[in-house]
């Protein structure tokens, strides 16, 4: 279930530069392309554009761009933050299933820095590399820091319903639902999760 929120979580935490706007993707791939042909060493254009050919769907040519941008940021004058295409570059290998790399990327960003959209990317990674303990450690990191972190709180409920913690799901999913009472998933763990505790609150 945790898939159901990656995708709007990567959303919500991205950090574009290229302000919104009626411009398609084709055009703007074509204008940043233009920059990097005209400033090849430009670290900051390979994000934009890796930005842009992951909300086309275009994942792996996400990746190369953000590898050659983290290549940059190493020699260019004008350096931008490594976490910058390491996070982006750990959010495309989770959209691919990549779980492995996108830890490895994670992992090299909280070594340097605080980072709560590297934090929520590892608990991501690690639930799907079955370390649910793991999973909860880094989601309880980012909801101490930020209380109402929807997707963190909802996929936090989750976790633990698969550990059989449903006390505390329960209380989770139903904060979650009390912000966003229409969400589909949550709606349905929070069922099964007030269920397991009825059936368990029976046999006492």
């Amino acid at each position: 279930m945790l898939v159901v929120l990656l995708l709007a979580v990567s959303q919500a935490f991205a950090h574009s530069d290229t302000p919104s706007s009626g411009v398609s993707s084709k055009e703007k791939l074509k204008a940043l392309s233009q920059r990097i042909k005209q400033e090849p060493g430009n670290a900051q254009a390979y994000v934009e554009r890796a930005q842009v050919k992951k909300e086309a769907r275009d994942f792996y040519g996400a990746i190369r761009d953000y590898s050659i941008a983290l290549t940059l940021t190493n020699a260019s004058e004008d350096k931008i933050p490594t976490s910058q295409p390491l996070v982006g570059r750990g959010n495309v290998f989770l959209e691919i299933g990549a779980y492995q790399e996108a830890l490895r990327d994670f992992d090299k960003v909280l070594l340097e820095e605080a980072s709560m959209e590297a934090l929520y990317g590892r608990a991501v990674a690690r639930y799907y590399l079955d370390d649910y303990f793991g999973a909860i450690r880094d989601l309880d990191e980012v909801i101490e820091a930020i209380p109402l972190h929807s997707s963190a709180l909802c996929n936090r409920g989750i976790v633990k319903l698969e550990l059989n913690k449903v006390e505390e799901a329960v209380t989770d999913l139903s904060l979650f639902l009390t912000n966003y009472p229409e969400h589909p998933e949550a709606a349905h763990a929070l069922a099964v999760a007030t269920d397991r505790l009825r059936k368990q609150n029976a046999r006492r």
